[in-house]
Parts: structure tokens; C-alpha cells; sequence
């Protein structure tokens, strides 16, 4: 179960066939050209050879003649794009022309959805100079069908190389893999990636062929992993556009659709936009959703025997918005479908009379073209039909390409906000200046931040709200285009860079932002443990104003020796984000981390380039680590119609190996968990450090995907985990490689993100495993994934042990963690300890220990003064025993001053024991008022609390509420912090859990 169904061919069975062109490589044996039949139609014979996709193409330009290349990376040829999504291996395939570099995965490298290599899983252009552009590429790869038994499964490779053509042909560098469907070698596919040289795009065929005995209806397509938060697809049909139809896998056909062309553009920099056309097809065909698209041909009944083909071209164009793939893509159709010649548009965007500047993704001001529907109101979203978008140039200059003789409409953007009335164009056959077109102007706001002893924060993050409640009407708020929506300002794309949705990051005490005109509240902040300050301002347009704040750390805030950690984050390297890393590392520096774990999705990060190059290598920590995070449905749950996949994992400290695929992480797919933590141990640099952590145990799945693996086997936190006892429980004892048993991880999230429903449902599950003995140390992080989605630090631990970050003993680090010498908390600072037998002090941890006749509980919580507290909470065996009023220590005190609340609490163990026989464990909680919820939702009882609606954290509507501050820099976070168990020994044994409540 721990390795993939099928095993990869050797090398051997690979080749590298030079047609036309002397060059001093191994060539292994092939057959002659003449013997090869053209077209893997009738099944794959190891010897047939696909046609050249999109015949009619035909680009010229003066190409130097050394441009056009292919090769597989060695190590001494590897040379990625710039971007962390750019994830070439030695032993990948490189094609390259003058205008775009291809990178296609060796089918030994999996990568994402794609169960083999064989896929493009870096794709940039090349600019004039010849340099490569950003890659901004998650994957495109082959599949039959939405099943994972439908994804192609590659084998062999081989390399044709012709860039010397015999008369009357095209020099050309290609790259053919063959293999069949995952669920079904029968079915074979072979698909041909061609490069020449001008093109700005791959030409892509796919030859399948149906050689099992029984008919199935099949759809040959491109799966497009744009990741979720990463990019914008866009399908330029009626009522679509960038706006997606939702997608049930149980109703695909309601999210089907016939579109000339899908296109995508970035929400960061590096910008580069991407286009896929059919070319033997008038459409293609498929679902468009921001997680993953499947653009091919339409659905049709395969006989036995029967063969089919999908031919495409694939553009990536550097420049910001969408226009610069749109314009390729219309110059590709005419040519393919012989439609008319696309014509240029060009025109000038004004504010106030002053061109638009160059402008990140487009915030200030962009441009969507769309044609109205006949006989349909034009400003109807669903009447309309979008074509384009442009951002202007840096003097306010646009250029599009639009298909000729139709009539449209420039609908200008701001902010995420429409900017002004829509002007109307009518388009001939000739290219068409459409003029001047006037935006409302943005205000500019200048930030100076003042940091510790009267010097300028170095970093730090501003937050802009509005003064008012934001309008409740979804449609009223700013969005991207009707999709990311949410922000109020948006500054900047929400999954993009600084400044995204309503914050913006401050570099060396200054920032400098454009600011769509209203009144706000700005804030300045530098995490939990430090002063929060905040200013109210009214901009008109084109109003400049200056403001400074001032954030300071609260000394004594934190006990000596603690050091603070998240040890789950997310940056460019993932799939499913696109904040540059610089930014990253400056949301780290601004939340006051002391430790990171780099826990990309599937694949190995470091910054440490980064943090070199801000020169903030001291106080931070970065430890390389990997997100296991399997997509491939395969696993069976009883009962359930699909199959699911195994949760998220995190592991680290690993070894950072940029030459091998995904960095060096392993390939996480079709394998259990204890599988996966046993294929970590090579990877890991220092084994005697090693953690391996339960990510969000019950998190719901995302597109069909699971997420949290106490989820997805449906343990019951009433259930014992006792052979026999469950499917859950036989699934958590199994050791599937023979070594770890798939419940061995070290560390379990308590808290991820802000949610205080995931919060309780995850204590409750923690709580469980302690009562039974499976002691696992309760950690708190963010799984951030950008500025805006959650928040770095909140949660966060905070690690006792006498630490120095500058540097970090990385074994005596994860020995506290692994061993539960930790607090959790997304605001307060929560200390306790017990005496033991002796009179000695002892922290919360896994270790058990005698407490003695009249020991005490001695608490110390501490909050900064923008922090609201009330409550601590204690809890024995997982019941809640004590409850303690604390808000008198913390009401009253002044925001956005120095002074924080602090109050200590000291129970008598004996009391929190009574009616309790045996051993037992102990958690102490602080925050907010916080009551265990019913488990009742939908009338259904699952054993997890079902927080009411009405108790969902919301921002507050006056400003005097106690919560309004921290809400506006953390939405949703309800203050809570929560320590690991104490272990009590009270018989003088070994240590026994007391079992589930009866």
C-alpha cells in the first residue's frame, strides 16, 4: 500500500532519438524513421510517434539559432526559473526556444495530482535578453477523466531532437512519453510535447487509445492545478469570464462548459499569464475552477479499439493581467480555427487628468472587455460575455487584442471595485485607439512606524478597516473579477504580495501605500507580545496624508527562556500560494516568531536566501520541513461513494535538496501515514531531532480532497482505540510498512488557523487520544497561506526550555516540542506548573510525576492590553473542573499603551481531583469565556462539540467592545491559550490514563 500500483520502466527502456542533427550524445537503438508509424491511434507499440500537434501554427522571427534546445537537467546543467514554484530535477526535461522554457517532470517524478511524471510542471517565458521569466506553474498533466484511476501513469520517455530539419520541415525539439490510464494499462497514451523556435507556446498531442475489450466514455484532457489561492483562470464564454460555476464531483456536467480557450493570470509577481488552445477541436471543453481546471476535448463513447486524439498549444506570456496570454491565444485561433485576424485596441487610462501608473496586479486600475449580449442588458453579469483584461503601463497605456467587428464594453476596475461607467466601443476590422478613459484617483497614505527605544520598527504589518461596518451585501464588497472576494479595502490582490486585501507589510519603519478614498482605522502591529497602535483618517481622492504609529515590544511580556513558534506555514513553494517570499519572511519577522517550520505542500523549503538578503538573520529561525499532503483519491472507507486520501502531515527538520524532485521530499501519495513517516526517515537532517505532527485532524475535505485524517477514518472521540473496536481504531494501530503504525505521529494540532469551531472539535479529539494513553503534544499554528487568509503567529507556541534562538539547538528545541514543554495561544501568555512530592516545580509535559499531598496548581496568565482574557479553565481527564474569573485583572487597560494585564491563579491540586481516583491528566486553559457546545448539529452526534452559529467569532460592531481591536488585526480569532497536559502519578506506578468517560 506504501508504493505506487505501478512500477516505472527502467531507464533503459527510454531513448534519446537525434533526427537530422550530428551531436556527440548516446543515442540508444531505434528504428529507422521511415519504420515508425505516425499516430499512437491504434495503440502504443513502443515504437509509434505521435503528429506534430497544431499543423497550421506557423510563427517567424530572427531566432538566434543556438535558442532552440532540449536536454535532460544533469548536475551540472540544473538551472531553475526564478520563483519557488519553479521545481526542475536533475533528470527532467528541458525544452527551450527564444520565447518560452518548458520544463516536463522524468515519469520517476510525480508531482501534485499526476500519479507519474510526464508532466509540465514549470512553464516561463523568456524575455528579449534571453533570460528566463518567473515560473509560476503548479502542473498540467494528462487524465480520461475526473477519477484518480483516469490520470495518466507515464513510464518511458524519449527525446527527438531536430533542430536541424531536412528541406521543406521545421527544426524542432520534442519530448514523447508513453504509458496508459492508472486504473487500466490497456488503455494506453502517448503524448508528444514539441518546441520550435518564435513559438510562445509547447505544442501539445495526446494519443489515446482503447485497447480494453469493453466500450467507456472517456474525456482526454489537461488537468490544470492552479492550487487554489495561486492564480485567476479565466473562460471567455457568456456569463463567464473570470466567475466559476460551483463544482460537485457527484454533478460535474452542472459545471461543464465549451470554451475557444482557457486562460489564467497571477495574483503576484513574477507576472506571467498562461493560454491553452484546442487545435483539432473548434472548442474545448471542461470545468474552469480556481483549484484545478480540466480543459480537452468533449466527452465521447470509446469502442474497443478505438483511438483518440488531443492536440493543443500552450502559451505563457510575461505581463501583468490577463492580456498578454488573451492576445496570444486570438493570434493562435485564427490561425487553427481560421478565424479572423484579431485587432489591437490601444487607449490611455486617467485619473484626474494624470495617466494611471504601473501598478501591482492591477489594483489601481485595470480593464475587463466584454461584448454584450444581444438584445441583453450590457452591465448584466450574466448577459455579458468577457473577452480580456489589461492593466495599464507605466504611462497609463493599455494594449489588448479583441476579435474584429463586434461591439464591447471597457468596464474599468479599482481596487477591486468597478471605478467608473463602462465605455462602449465599436470594433472594425482596423486597429482602434479607444482614447482616454478617466478613473476616480486614488489617496496616498505615507506609514512611518516606530519600533523599540525611539527607533524605526525594522518590520512590521498596517492594517486598514473601515470606520463603518462594511457594507453586508456580498455584491457590495471588493473582489477580483466576483471570485477572492472579502477584503474591505482591497488594496492589492488577497493572495498576492504587500499590500494584499487590507494589509500591508513595513519594511525599516515606512511604508508608502495607494489607498482607495474613505475613513478608516489604521493600525500598526507587531504580533501579540508587542503594543498595538491605531489612527483614524478620512481620504478624499487623490488626498496624501502621513501618519505614524508606534509598536513596541512589551518587555517581561514572555517568561525568561520561552521562545515563540509556528511550526505551519505556507509560502510560494506551495500549490496553493502565491505570496513572494520576501513578503513571507517579513510577515514572519513582523508577527515577533522566533521559530519557523517551512512546511510547504509536498516539497522541501528554506529561505534562508531570503533572510540573507534583508539581512535578518538573527531572531529567526527556519527550519526546513515538508507538508505531506496526498491528493490522489485511493484509500477505501466503508460506506463512502470515493475513495478519500490520508490528511495532511508535517515533518521536520529535513534536508534541503534542491537537485531532486520536490526538493527531496518523498512522493506522499497511496500511502498510509505510518508509511509516510517511515519514508521520511532518509530525509531528515537530523534524525535525533526529528518531529512528525497531525495537521488539523478534522478538517473538512476541499474538492473531494481530505484534509484531516481523523476525518476522513471517522474516529469517534467516544470510540476506544482498541483492535476490533472501529475501522478507525484498526486503522490507527496498523503498521502498514512494518514500522510506525499510522497513529505514531509526535505532535498533534490543537489549533490551526483562527476557527474556534475547529479549535473544540480538535481538543476534542486530543483529549480522547490523552485519556487513552496515546500522549501526543498539543501544538497551536496558523497554517497561513498568505497576509490575509490567516495570520502568522496566530496561533502560535510558545516553547519552554531556556532557549537561544541565536542559534537555535535545533535537537533541544524539538525535544521540548516532541515532549510537550509547550503552551498554545493565539494572544494570551498562559504559564503553570504543579508541585511534585519533592517541592519541586514541574512544567506541563508528557513525562509523569508524583504531585504531592498539598501541592498546588500555580497559574500566571499575562496578555498584552489589546488582548481580552476573562477566564482560566481547568480540566481533568477531559472534563472541565474549575473555572476561574480573571476579567478583573484585565478590563479597563488602554489599548494602545505599554501597560498589559497579568494576574496569577493558585489552586490546590486535591480539589481539582476531587471525586477523580486513579492517575489522571490535567489541562489549563486561559482566554475568553469559552463553555464545551453541544454535539448536536443537524441532529447528528459525532462526539465533536458543534459550536452555534451565533457564537462564530465575528468583528465586533463598536469600537468599545473589548474585542474590536484584536479582531481587526486577527479576524476570528477568540482569545484562548492552552497548556499541555500534566501527567499525575498518583499511585506510584507507572503511569495508567484513565480511559474514556463511561
Amino acid at each position: 500500500m506504501g508504493t505506487p500500483r505501478h512500477r516505472l520502466k527502467s531507464e533503459a527502456s527510454s531513448r534519446w532519438r537525434v533526427v537530422g542533427f550530428a551531436a556527440t550524445v548516446a543515442v540508444a537503438a531505434a528504428p529507422a524513421a521511415g519504420c515508425r508509424r505516425q499516430g499512437c491511434l491504434g495503440g502504443d507499440d513502443g515504437q509509434c510517434l505521435p503528429a506534430a500537434a497544431c499543423p497550421t501554427l506557423r510563427y517567424t522571427c530572427d531566432a538566434p539559432p543556438d535558442s532552440l534546445r532540449v536536454e535532460p537537467f544533469t548536475p551540472a546543467t540544473l538551472e531553475r526559473a526564478s520563483g519557488s514554484k519553479a521545481q526542475a530535477a536533475v533528470g527532467d526535461f528541458l525544452l527551450v526556444n527564444d520565447r518560452v522554457r518548458v520544463v516536463l517532470d522524468a515519469p520517476e517524478h510525480p508531482q501534485g495530482l499526476a500519479p507519474s511524471g510526464g508532466s509540465i510542471i514549470d512553464m516561463s517565458p523568456v524575455s528579449a535578453a534571453g533570460m528566463s521569466g518567473g515560473d509560476q506553474t503548479n502542473g498540467v498533466y494528462q487524465a480520461a477523466g475526473v477519477l484518480p484511476r483516469d490520470a495518466v501513469h507515464y513510464e518511458s520517455w524519449e527525446v527527438i531532437d531536430q533542430r536541424v530539419a531536412p528541406p521543406g520541415a521545421q527544426p524542432f525539439v520534442a519530448v514523447v512519453f508513453r504509458g496508459h490510464l492508472e486504473g487500466d494499462r490497456r488503455v494506453t497514451v502517448v503524448t508528444r510535447y514539441e518546441l520550435r523556435a518564435c513559438e510562445p507556446g509547447v505544442r501539445v498531442r495526446s494519443d489515446l487509445y482503447n485497447g480494453a475489450p469493453d466500450p467507456n466514455t472517456l474525456y482526454l484532457a489537461d488537468g490544470l492545478f492552479w492550487g487554489d489561492n495561486t492564480m485567476l483562470p479565466f473562460v471567455p464564454i457568456t456569463g463567464g469570464g473570470f466567475r466559476l460555476p460551483d463544482l460537485d464531483l457527484l454533478k460535474l456536467w452542472q459545471a461543464w462548459r465549451q470554451w475557444p480557450f482557457v486562460a489564467a493570470r497571477t495574483q503576484a509577481a513574477p507576472d506571467v499569464a498562461f493560454a491553452v488552445i484546442p487545435c483539432n477541436h473548434s472548442e474545448g471543453a471542461g470545468f474552469n475552477q480556481t483549484t484545478l481546471s480540466a480543459a480537452g476535448i468533449p466527452l465521447r463513447p470509446t469502442l474497443a479499439g478505438d483511438g483518440i486524439s488531443y492536440e493543443r498549444f500552450v502559451i505563457a506570456a510575461a505581463g501583468q493581467g490577463l492580456s498578454p496570454a488573451v492576445d496570444g491565444a486570438l493570434v493562435a485561433r485564427a490561425m487553427i480555427a481560421g478565424e479572423p485576424s484579431p485587432v489591437t485596441v490601444t487607449g490611455r487610462v486617467l485619473a484626474a487628468g494624470t495617466p494611471v501608473p504601473a501598478n501591482s496586479e492591477g489594483r489601481l486600475g485595470s480593464l475587463l472587455f466584454y461584448e454584450p449580449a444581444p438584445g441583453a442588458n450590457p452591465d448584466l453579469e450574466s448577459g455579458r460575455r468577457p473577452w480580456t483584461e489589461a492593466v495599464p503601463g507605466p504611462d497609463g497605456r493599455f494594449s489588448v487584442a479583441l476579435p474584429p467587428n463586434r461591439s464591447y464594453r471597457i468596464q474599468p476596475y479599482a481596487f477591486g471595485r468597478p471605478a467608473g461607467p463602462a465605455a462602449a466601443i465599436a470594433v472594425g476590422a482596423d486597429n482602434l485607439d479607444a482614447g482616454d478613459l478617466t478613473i476616480a484617483p486614488a489617496a496616498r497614505l505615507q506609514v512611518t512606524v516606530q519600533g523599540d527605544a525611539g527607533a524605526l520598527a525594522r518590520f512590521a504589518e498596517l492594517i486598514l478597516i473601515p470606520f463603518d461596518r462594511p457594507p453586508t451585501a456580498p455584491d457590495a464588497l471588493p473582489s477580483l473579477y466576483g471570485i477572492f472576494g472579502g477584503c474591505v479595502p482591497m488594496l492589492g490582490p488577497p493572495h498576492g504580495g504587500s499590500p494584499a486585501c487590507n494589509r500591508a507589510l513595513v519594511v525599516d519603519g515606512r511604508a508608502d501605500l495607494l489607498v482607495p478614498p474613505g475613513h478608516y482605522f489604521v493600525y500598526a502591529t507587531r504580533g501579540p507580545f508587542a503594543t498595538l497602535d491605531r489612527a483614524e483618517i478620512t481620504l478624499a481622492a487623490g488626498d496624501a496624508a502621513s501618519l505614524t504609529l508606534t509598536s513596541r515590544a512589551i518587555a517581561d511580556l514572555l517568561p525568561a527562556g520561552a521562545v515563540s513558534g509556528d511550526f505551519h506555514v505556507h509560502g510560494s513553494g506551495s500549490y496553493d500560494s502565491q505570496i513572494p517570499d520576501q513578503d513571507r519572511v517579513v510577515s514572519f519577522l513582523a508577527a515577533g516568531i522566533n521559530v519557523i517550520v517551512a512546511s510547504d505542500h509536498d516539497v522541501v523549503s528554506t529561505y534562508a536566501d531570503t533572510l540573507a538578503e534583508l539581512g535578518a538573520p538573527d531572531g529567526l529561525t527556519v527550519i526546513p520541513g515538508v507538508e505531506a499532503t496526498p491528493n490522489i483519491l485511493w484509500f477505501t472507507v466503508p460506506g463512502q461513494t470515493f475513495p478519500k486520501t490520508v490528511g495532511h502531515f508535517n515533518f521536520w527538520p529535513l534536508t534541503y535538496a534542491p537537485t531532486l524532485s520536490r526538493n527531496g521530499a518523498p512522493w506522499d501519495e497511496l500511502r498510509e501515514p505510518g508509511a509516510l513517516m517511515d519514508s521520511m526517515e532518509p530525509v531528515y537532517s537530523k534524525p535525533s531531532a526529528a518531529v512528525r505532527q497531525l495537521n488539523h485532524p478534522a478538517s473538512d475535505t476541499k474538492l473531494g480532497r481530505d484534509q484531516g485524517f481523523l476525518h476522513m477514518i471517522q474516529y469517534d472521540p467516544r470510540t476506544p482505540v482498541a483492535a476490533g473496536q472501529s475501522f478507525a481504531a484498526d486503522v490507527l494501530l496498523r503498521a502498514p510498512a512494518g514500522h510506525r503504525r499510522n497513529i505514531d505521529w509526535d505532535v498533534q494540532e490543537v489549533m490551526t488557523g483562527a476557527s474556534r469551531r475547529d479549535w473544540l472539535r480538535y481538543r476534542a479529539l486530543w483529549f480522547s487520544l490523552l485519556s487513552q494513553g496515546f500522549l501526543r503534544a498539543g501544538a497551536a499554528n496558523s497554517d497561513t497561506h498568505s497576509l490575509t487568509l490567516e495570520r502568522v503567529g496566530y496561533p502560535r507556541n510558545i516553547v519552554f526550555g531556556g532557549h537561544d534562538v541565536g542559534p537555535l539547538d535545533l535537537d533541544a528545541f524539538d525535544a521540548d516540542v516532541r515532549a510537550g514543554h509547550m503552551v498554545g495561544t493565539n494572544g494570551p501568555v498562559l504559564k503553570a506548573s504543579i508541585d511534585d512530592a519533592a517541592g519541586q516545580a514541574h512544567g506541563p509535559g508528557l513525562t509523569p510525576f508524583a504531585p504531592g499531598d498539598d501541592s498546588q496548581l500555580r497559574i500566571e496568565i499575562s496578555a498584552a492590553p489589546w488582548i481580552p482574557v476573562t477566564q482560566v479553565r481547568v480540566f481533568v481527564n477531559g472534563r472541565m473542573v474549575k473555572t476561574v474569573d480573571v476579567s478583573g485583572s484585565f478590563a479597563g487597560l488602554d489599548h494602545f499603551g505599554a501597560v498589559f494585564g497579568r494576574t496569577p491563579v493558585n489552586l490546590p491540586v486535591a480539589d481539582l481531583l476531587a471525586g477523580v481516583s486513579g492517575d489522571a491528566w490535567m489541562v489549563v486553559e486561559a482566554g475568553m469565556d469559552q463553555d464545551i457546545p453541544p454535539d448536536d448539529e443537524d441532529g447528528i452526534s459525532d462526539g465533536l462539540p458543534d459550536l452555534p452559529e451565533a457564537d462564530v467569532p465575528t468583528r465586533p460592531r463598536t469600537v468599545t467592545d473589548p474585542r474590536f481591536d484584536l479582531q481587526a488585526v486577527a479576524p476570528g480569532v477568540w482569545p484562548a491559550a492552552f497548556t499541555n497536559p500534566f501527567l499525575l502519578n498518583r499511585d506510584g506506578g507507572a503511569w495508567t490514563p484513565p480511559g474514556l468517560p463511561k
